[in-house]
Protein backbone atom coordinates (compact mmCIF):
# COMPACT_ATOMS: atom_id res chain seq x y z
CA UNK A 1 0.00 0.00 0.00
CA UNK A 2 1.13 3.99 -1.31
CA UNK A 3 1.62 5.65 1.58
CA UNK A 4 -0.06 9.26 1.30
CA UNK A 5 2.26 12.37 1.00
CA UNK A 6 1.87 14.65 3.47
CA UNK A 7 1.52 17.75 1.11
CA UNK A 8 -0.75 15.73 -1.16
CA UNK A 9 -3.47 14.83 1.76
CA UNK A 10 -2.75 18.63 2.91
CA UNK A 11 -4.37 19.19 -1.00
CA UNK A 12 -6.82 16.54 -0.85
CA UNK A 13 -8.56 18.03 2.46
CA UNK A 14 -8.48 21.48 0.90
CA UNK A 15 -9.90 20.68 -1.89
CA UNK A 16 -13.12 19.05 -0.68
CA UNK A 17 -13.56 22.18 2.20
CA UNK A 18 -13.54 24.49 -1.14
CA UNK A 19 -16.05 21.35 -2.65
CA UNK A 20 -18.11 22.17 -0.42
CA UNK A 21 -18.55 25.67 0.12
CA UNK A 22 -19.15 25.95 -4.12
CA UNK A 23 -21.78 23.74 -3.90
CA UNK A 24 -23.42 24.75 -0.69
CA UNK A 25 -21.94 28.33 -1.04
CA UNK A 26 -22.46 29.12 2.98
CA UNK A 27 -21.84 26.45 5.01
CA UNK A 28 -20.57 26.17 9.07
CA UNK A 29 -17.86 24.55 9.70
CA UNK A 30 -19.93 21.98 11.79
CA UNK A 31 -21.69 21.58 8.36
CA UNK A 32 -18.25 21.01 6.37
CA UNK A 33 -16.96 18.63 8.47
CA UNK A 34 -20.25 16.60 8.19
CA UNK A 35 -20.44 16.85 4.11
CA UNK A 36 -16.27 16.00 4.16
CA UNK A 37 -16.13 13.38 6.97
CA UNK A 38 -12.77 16.18 8.23
CA UNK A 39 -12.42 15.91 11.97
CA UNK A 40 -13.47 19.34 13.21
CA UNK A 41 -9.91 19.99 14.23
CA UNK A 42 -8.81 19.28 10.78
CA UNK A 43 -11.34 21.73 9.42
CA UNK A 44 -10.84 24.40 11.89
CA UNK A 45 -6.97 24.15 10.66
CA UNK A 46 -7.71 24.51 6.90
CA UNK A 47 -10.57 27.37 6.90
CA UNK A 48 -8.00 29.31 9.32
CA UNK A 49 -5.68 29.16 6.25
CA UNK A 50 -8.40 30.16 4.14
CA UNK A 51 -9.57 32.96 5.91
CA UNK A 52 -6.29 34.15 6.47
CA UNK A 53 -5.72 33.96 2.63
CA UNK A 54 -8.60 35.39 1.71
CA UNK A 55 -10.18 32.91 0.00
CA UNK A 56 -13.08 32.33 1.79
CA UNK A 57 -14.63 34.99 4.64
CA UNK A 58 -16.96 34.46 7.64
CA UNK A 59 -20.56 35.18 7.51
CA UNK A 60 -24.17 35.41 9.45
CA UNK A 61 -26.69 33.26 7.79
CA UNK A 62 -29.57 35.42 7.60
CA UNK A 63 -32.29 34.71 10.37
CA UNK A 64 -29.51 33.31 12.56
CA UNK A 65 -30.21 33.40 16.38
CA UNK A 66 -28.01 34.38 19.14
CA UNK A 67 -26.60 30.70 20.71
CA UNK A 68 -26.99 30.25 24.28
CA UNK A 69 -23.64 31.30 25.59
CA UNK A 70 -24.75 34.89 23.32
CA UNK A 71 -22.43 34.32 20.66
CA UNK A 72 -24.50 34.60 16.80
CA UNK A 73 -23.92 31.64 14.68
CA UNK A 74 -21.26 32.08 12.22
CA UNK A 75 -20.70 30.48 8.74
CA UNK A 76 -17.95 30.50 5.72
CA UNK A 77 -18.80 31.41 2.09
CA UNK A 78 -16.26 31.86 -0.61
CA UNK A 79 -14.75 35.72 -0.66
CA UNK A 80 -16.30 37.22 -4.73
CA UNK A 81 -13.62 39.56 -4.39
CA UNK A 82 -10.81 36.98 -4.38
CA UNK A 83 -11.17 36.74 -8.10
CA UNK A 84 -12.89 37.01 -11.40
CA UNK A 85 -13.07 34.09 -14.43
CA UNK A 86 -14.70 34.33 -18.06
CA UNK A 87 -16.85 31.67 -19.47
CA UNK A 88 -17.11 32.04 -23.31
CA UNK A 89 -19.91 30.04 -25.40
CA UNK A 90 -18.62 29.79 -28.74
CA UNK A 91 -21.32 28.66 -31.22
CA UNK A 92 -23.26 28.48 -35.13
CA UNK A 93 -23.27 32.70 -35.63
CA UNK A 94 -22.66 33.62 -32.12
CA UNK A 95 -19.92 34.27 -29.06
CA UNK A 96 -21.31 34.83 -26.04
CA UNK A 97 -18.98 35.81 -22.56
CA UNK A 98 -20.04 35.93 -19.23
CA UNK A 99 -17.64 37.68 -16.35
CA UNK A 100 -18.29 36.37 -12.80
CA UNK A 101 -16.56 36.59 -9.20
CA UNK A 102 -15.04 33.83 -7.22
CA UNK A 103 -18.70 33.06 -5.53
CA UNK A 104 -20.05 32.95 -8.92
CA UNK A 105 -21.81 35.56 -9.01
CA UNK A 106 -22.03 37.45 -12.73
CA UNK A 107 -20.59 40.61 -12.67
CA UNK A 108 -20.86 41.30 -16.43
CA UNK A 109 -22.24 39.83 -19.74
CA UNK A 110 -21.72 40.60 -23.24
CA UNK A 111 -22.50 38.76 -26.73
CA UNK A 112 -22.61 39.25 -30.11
CA UNK A 113 -24.21 37.78 -33.30
CA UNK A 114 -21.60 37.04 -36.48
CA UNK A 115 -21.45 35.05 -39.45
CA UNK A 116 -19.40 32.39 -38.24
CA UNK A 117 -19.03 30.43 -41.29
CA UNK A 118 -16.99 33.43 -43.06
CA UNK A 119 -14.87 33.69 -40.80
CA UNK A 120 -11.23 33.48 -41.16
CA UNK A 121 -8.99 32.35 -38.14
CA UNK A 122 -7.79 36.06 -37.80
CA UNK A 123 -11.09 37.23 -37.70
CA UNK A 124 -12.37 34.53 -35.48
CA UNK A 125 -9.55 35.09 -33.02
CA UNK A 126 -9.89 38.92 -32.63
CA UNK A 127 -13.55 38.06 -32.12
CA UNK A 128 -13.22 36.08 -29.31
CA UNK A 129 -10.71 38.57 -27.61
CA UNK A 130 -13.22 41.30 -28.12
CA UNK A 131 -16.14 39.81 -26.77
CA UNK A 132 -14.51 39.30 -23.71
CA UNK A 133 -12.91 42.88 -23.46
CA UNK A 134 -16.38 44.00 -24.19
CA UNK A 135 -18.04 42.03 -21.54
CA UNK A 136 -15.15 43.90 -19.08
CA UNK A 137 -15.80 46.81 -20.29
CA UNK A 138 -18.98 48.29 -18.27
CA UNK A 139 -17.26 46.32 -15.05
CA UNK A 140 -14.47 47.83 -12.37
CA UNK A 141 -12.60 45.35 -13.69
CA UNK A 142 -9.57 44.70 -16.22
CA UNK A 143 -7.94 42.01 -18.59
CA UNK A 144 -5.04 41.74 -15.30
CA UNK A 145 -7.81 41.00 -12.58
CA UNK A 146 -8.78 37.81 -14.79
CA UNK A 147 -7.42 34.54 -13.29
CA UNK A 148 -8.79 31.86 -15.74
CA UNK A 149 -11.05 31.33 -18.97
CA UNK A 150 -12.98 28.84 -20.06
CA UNK A 151 -14.57 28.57 -23.97
CA UNK A 152 -17.35 25.93 -24.64
CA UNK A 153 -17.55 25.52 -28.14
CA UNK A 154 -20.04 23.14 -30.17
CA UNK A 155 -17.42 20.26 -32.33
CA UNK A 156 -15.11 17.90 -31.64
CA UNK A 157 -11.99 19.29 -29.19
CA UNK A 158 -9.08 17.81 -28.33
CA UNK A 159 -8.79 15.66 -24.96
CA UNK A 160 -6.45 18.71 -23.49
CA UNK A 161 -8.20 21.24 -24.51
CA UNK A 162 -6.52 22.96 -26.27
CA UNK A 163 -8.39 23.01 -29.41
CA UNK A 164 -11.16 23.07 -31.81
CA UNK A 165 -10.97 20.24 -33.90
CA UNK A 166 -13.87 20.34 -36.14
CA UNK A 167 -17.12 22.57 -35.87
CA UNK A 168 -20.00 22.70 -37.78
CA UNK A 169 -19.95 26.52 -36.88
CA UNK A 170 -16.92 27.06 -39.53
CA UNK A 171 -14.78 25.27 -41.97
CA UNK A 172 -11.66 26.39 -40.35
CA UNK A 173 -10.29 23.12 -38.23
CA UNK A 174 -7.51 22.60 -35.87
CA UNK A 175 -8.44 26.00 -33.94
CA UNK A 176 -6.12 26.51 -31.92
CA UNK A 177 -8.00 28.85 -29.34
CA UNK A 178 -5.95 28.42 -25.42
CA UNK A 179 -3.11 29.22 -27.52
CA UNK A 180 -4.57 32.46 -29.27
CA UNK A 181 -6.45 33.45 -25.72
CA UNK A 182 -3.75 32.33 -23.17
CA UNK A 183 -1.35 34.74 -24.93
CA UNK A 184 -3.41 37.48 -25.10
CA UNK A 185 -5.14 37.27 -21.82
CA UNK A 186 -2.18 35.81 -20.19
CA UNK A 187 -4.28 33.29 -18.03
CA UNK A 188 -4.99 29.61 -18.22
CA UNK A 189 -7.66 28.57 -20.54
CA UNK A 190 -9.66 25.21 -21.20
CA UNK A 191 -11.83 24.29 -24.25
CA UNK A 192 -14.76 22.03 -23.69
CA UNK A 193 -17.38 20.53 -25.52
CA UNK A 194 -20.23 22.99 -25.18
CA UNK A 195 -22.15 19.21 -24.17
CA UNK A 196 -19.57 18.76 -21.39
CA UNK A 197 -20.37 22.44 -19.71
CA UNK A 198 -24.56 21.57 -19.79
CA UNK A 199 -23.43 17.95 -18.08
CA UNK A 200 -21.37 20.05 -15.62
CA UNK A 201 -24.07 23.26 -14.79
CA UNK A 202 -27.08 20.65 -14.41
CA UNK A 203 -24.91 18.70 -12.05
CA UNK A 204 -24.28 21.60 -10.05
CA UNK A 205 -27.65 22.22 -9.93
CA UNK A 206 -29.46 18.95 -8.63
CA UNK A 207 -26.65 16.64 -7.73
CA UNK A 208 -28.98 14.73 -5.76
CA UNK A 209 -31.92 14.27 -8.87
CA UNK A 210 -29.74 13.24 -10.74
CA UNK A 211 -27.05 11.13 -8.91
CA UNK A 212 -23.80 10.13 -10.10
CA UNK A 213 -25.00 8.67 -13.88
CA UNK A 214 -26.65 10.44 -16.14
CA UNK A 215 -26.56 11.94 -19.55
CA UNK A 216 -27.80 15.68 -21.30
CA UNK A 217 -28.88 15.12 -25.23
CA UNK A 218 -28.61 18.42 -26.55
CA UNK A 219 -31.44 19.06 -29.27
CA UNK A 220 -30.70 21.86 -31.72
CA UNK A 221 -29.07 22.94 -34.88
CA UNK A 222 -26.79 19.88 -33.85
CA UNK A 223 -27.33 16.79 -31.58
CA UNK A 224 -24.79 15.68 -29.19
CA UNK A 225 -24.25 14.43 -25.19
CA UNK A 226 -22.71 15.16 -22.77
CA UNK A 227 -22.41 11.73 -20.35
CA UNK A 228 -21.72 12.08 -16.53
CA UNK A 229 -20.45 8.64 -15.21
CA UNK A 230 -19.61 8.16 -11.79
CA UNK A 231 -19.34 11.97 -11.05
CA UNK A 232 -17.26 12.40 -13.57
CA UNK A 233 -17.26 13.57 -17.36
CA UNK A 234 -16.82 10.96 -19.67
CA UNK A 235 -14.42 11.92 -22.45
CA UNK A 236 -12.55 10.43 -25.38
CA UNK A 237 -8.79 9.01 -25.20
CA UNK A 238 -8.41 12.07 -28.26
CA UNK A 239 -11.57 14.26 -28.08
CA UNK A 240 -14.05 15.93 -25.85
CA UNK A 241 -17.41 15.18 -25.48
CA UNK A 242 -19.53 12.14 -26.45
CA UNK A 243 -20.72 12.36 -30.48
CA UNK A 244 -24.02 10.86 -29.78
CA UNK A 245 -25.08 12.47 -32.66
CA UNK A 246 -22.81 11.21 -35.65
CA UNK A 247 -23.61 7.97 -34.14
CA UNK A 248 -25.12 5.80 -37.12
CA UNK A 249 -29.12 5.20 -37.28
CA UNK A 250 -29.55 4.56 -40.55
CA UNK A 251 -26.93 3.46 -42.62
CA UNK A 252 -26.96 5.40 -46.13
CA UNK A 253 -29.64 7.42 -44.71
CA UNK A 254 -29.77 11.65 -44.87
CA UNK A 255 -27.00 13.52 -45.43
CA UNK A 256 -25.82 15.24 -41.76
CA UNK A 257 -23.86 18.19 -41.25
CA UNK A 258 -20.63 16.31 -40.82
CA UNK A 259 -20.48 14.52 -44.52
CA UNK A 260 -21.42 11.51 -43.42
CA UNK A 261 -25.09 9.42 -44.13
CA UNK A 262 -27.74 8.79 -41.81
CA UNK A 263 -26.41 9.79 -38.66
CA UNK A 264 -28.86 10.33 -36.22
CA UNK A 265 -28.20 14.87 -36.11
CA UNK A 266 -29.20 13.75 -39.57
CA UNK A 267 -33.15 12.98 -38.56
CA UNK A 268 -33.16 14.59 -35.04
CA UNK A 269 -31.26 17.66 -35.73
CA UNK A 270 -33.58 21.11 -36.49
CA UNK A 271 -32.34 21.42 -39.86
CA UNK A 272 -33.33 17.73 -40.05
CA UNK A 273 -37.18 17.78 -38.81
CA UNK A 274 -37.66 21.04 -40.88
CA UNK A 275 -36.36 19.58 -44.19
CA UNK A 276 -38.58 16.52 -43.39
CA UNK A 277 -41.53 18.13 -42.18
CA UNK A 278 -41.93 20.00 -45.57
CA UNK A 279 -41.22 18.03 -46.74
CA UNK A 280 -37.78 18.58 -48.59
CA UNK A 281 -34.73 15.75 -50.21
CA UNK A 282 -32.91 14.33 -47.26
CA UNK A 283 -29.71 16.50 -48.90
CA UNK A 284 -31.04 19.98 -48.10
CA UNK A 285 -30.75 22.40 -45.13
CA UNK A 286 -27.93 21.64 -43.50
CA UNK A 287 -27.06 25.37 -44.00
CA UNK A 288 -30.21 26.85 -43.07
CA UNK A 289 -30.96 28.61 -39.96
CA UNK A 290 -34.08 27.07 -38.28
CA UNK A 291 -35.35 29.74 -35.59
CA UNK A 292 -37.87 28.74 -33.19
CA UNK A 293 -40.95 29.63 -34.47
CA UNK A 294 -40.52 27.28 -37.54
CA UNK A 295 -40.28 24.68 -34.74
CA UNK A 296 -43.34 26.22 -33.09
CA UNK A 297 -45.01 25.81 -37.05
CA UNK A 298 -43.73 22.59 -37.32
CA UNK A 299 -44.98 20.87 -33.60
CA UNK A 300 -48.67 23.03 -34.22
CA UNK A 301 -49.01 21.40 -37.52
CA UNK A 302 -48.33 18.00 -36.23
CA UNK A 303 -50.95 18.36 -33.38
CA UNK A 304 -53.76 19.44 -36.18
CA UNK A 305 -52.71 16.25 -37.68
CA UNK A 306 -50.03 16.85 -40.89
CA UNK A 307 -48.38 13.67 -41.24
CA UNK A 308 -45.38 14.89 -42.68
CA UNK A 309 -44.98 17.11 -39.34
CA UNK A 310 -45.58 13.52 -37.43
CA UNK A 311 -43.34 12.01 -39.67
CA UNK A 312 -40.50 14.31 -39.02
CA UNK A 313 -40.99 14.18 -35.10
CA UNK A 314 -41.53 10.62 -34.86
CA UNK A 315 -38.45 9.43 -36.99
CA UNK A 316 -36.29 11.78 -34.50
CA UNK A 317 -37.67 10.64 -31.46
CA UNK A 318 -36.57 6.88 -33.41
CA UNK A 319 -33.37 8.05 -33.99
CA UNK A 320 -32.66 9.50 -30.37
CA UNK A 321 -34.39 5.93 -28.61
CA UNK A 322 -32.27 4.22 -31.01
CA UNK A 323 -28.81 5.73 -29.69
CA UNK A 324 -29.73 5.90 -26.41
CA UNK A 325 -30.85 2.16 -26.30
CA UNK A 326 -27.23 1.25 -28.32
CA UNK A 327 -25.30 3.56 -25.35
CA UNK A 328 -27.01 1.78 -22.35
CA UNK A 329 -26.34 -1.28 -23.67
CA UNK A 330 -22.44 -0.31 -23.31
CA UNK A 331 -22.35 1.69 -19.71
CA UNK A 332 -26.64 0.36 -17.92
CA UNK A 333 -29.24 3.05 -18.04
CA UNK A 334 -29.40 6.23 -16.74
CA UNK A 335 -31.82 9.64 -16.65
CA UNK A 336 -31.43 11.50 -19.81
CA UNK A 337 -31.99 15.56 -19.76
CA UNK A 338 -32.97 16.97 -23.02
CA UNK A 339 -31.79 20.52 -23.53
CA UNK A 340 -32.25 22.74 -26.18
CA UNK A 341 -35.09 23.84 -29.04
CA UNK A 342 -35.96 20.48 -30.14
CA UNK A 343 -37.66 19.91 -26.81
CA UNK A 344 -40.25 21.46 -28.02
CA UNK A 345 -41.28 18.48 -29.46
CA UNK A 346 -40.84 15.99 -26.15
CA UNK A 347 -44.05 15.26 -25.68
CA UNK A 348 -44.73 14.57 -29.19
CA UNK A 349 -41.85 12.00 -29.94
CA UNK A 350 -41.77 10.53 -26.50
CA UNK A 351 -43.54 7.51 -27.18
CA UNK A 352 -41.23 6.42 -30.04
CA UNK A 353 -38.41 7.47 -28.21
CA UNK A 354 -39.41 4.81 -25.37
CA UNK A 355 -40.64 2.29 -28.12
CA UNK A 356 -36.93 2.41 -29.57
CA UNK A 357 -35.40 1.98 -26.25
CA UNK A 358 -37.72 -0.67 -25.09
CA UNK A 359 -37.71 -2.70 -28.43
CA UNK A 360 -33.91 -2.88 -28.44
CA UNK A 361 -33.03 -6.46 -28.08
CA UNK A 362 -30.02 -4.88 -25.91
CA UNK A 363 -32.13 -3.54 -23.55
CA UNK A 364 -33.17 -4.67 -20.14
CA UNK A 365 -34.46 -2.28 -17.57
CA UNK A 366 -37.49 -3.04 -15.23
CA UNK A 367 -37.48 0.99 -14.52
CA UNK A 368 -38.56 3.30 -17.43
CA UNK A 369 -36.38 6.07 -18.09
CA UNK A 370 -36.54 9.10 -16.53
CA UNK A 371 -36.60 12.09 -18.72
CA UNK A 372 -36.03 16.13 -17.87
CA UNK A 373 -36.01 19.23 -20.71
CA UNK A 374 -34.13 22.29 -20.70
CA UNK A 375 -35.02 24.65 -23.79
CA UNK A 376 -32.70 27.03 -22.59
CA UNK A 377 -28.60 26.10 -24.06
CA UNK A 378 -26.35 29.32 -24.12
CA UNK A 379 -27.60 29.73 -20.18
CA UNK A 380 -26.25 26.41 -19.37
CA UNK A 381 -22.89 26.47 -21.66
CA UNK A 382 -22.16 30.01 -19.97
CA UNK A 383 -22.85 28.29 -16.03
CA UNK A 384 -20.88 25.30 -17.14
CA UNK A 385 -18.13 27.26 -18.35
CA UNK A 386 -17.95 29.47 -15.57
CA UNK A 387 -18.15 26.10 -12.87
CA UNK A 388 -15.23 24.67 -14.76
CA UNK A 389 -13.44 27.81 -14.67
CA UNK A 390 -13.89 28.41 -10.76
CA UNK A 391 -13.42 24.75 -10.11
CA UNK A 392 -10.32 24.58 -11.56
CA UNK A 393 -8.82 27.80 -9.97
CA UNK A 394 -10.31 26.64 -6.54
CA UNK A 395 -8.21 23.08 -7.26
CA UNK A 396 -4.88 25.65 -8.05
CA UNK A 397 -5.53 27.35 -4.76
CA UNK A 398 -6.03 23.60 -2.63
CA UNK A 399 -2.91 22.54 -3.85
CA UNK A 400 -0.60 25.93 -2.98
CA UNK A 401 -0.73 28.16 -0.05
CA UNK A 402 -1.07 31.99 -0.52
CA UNK A 403 1.40 34.25 1.05
CA UNK A 404 0.99 38.08 0.87
CA UNK A 405 -1.55 37.45 -2.28
CA UNK A 406 0.94 35.45 -4.03
CA UNK A 407 0.27 31.47 -4.71
CA UNK A 408 3.41 29.68 -3.00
Amino acid sequence: MNAVRSDDLRSQNRSRVLEVLRQQRIASRTDISAATGLSPATVSTITANLLEEGVVRQTEPEGATIAARGRPQVSLTLNPDFAIVGAVYFKFNRVAVIITDYAGNSIAEHAVDIATQNLSADDMKQTLSDCIDLALQPSSYTRQNLCRLTVGAQGVIDAGGTAIIWSPMTSQREIPVQRWLESEFGVPTRVSNDCDLIATALHQRDPDKLGENFGTVLLDHGVGMGLYIQNSIINGTHSSGIEFGHMTYMPNGDLCRCGSRGCIEAYAGDYAISRRANPQSGETNLAEIIFASDLEKISTAAKQGDVDAIAAIESAGAAIGTGLASLFALVDSFPIVLVGSGTIFFEQMEKSIRQSIDNSPTFNNEQPIEFDCFQEVGQLVLEGGMLTALQHHDQQIANNRLTNGVLS
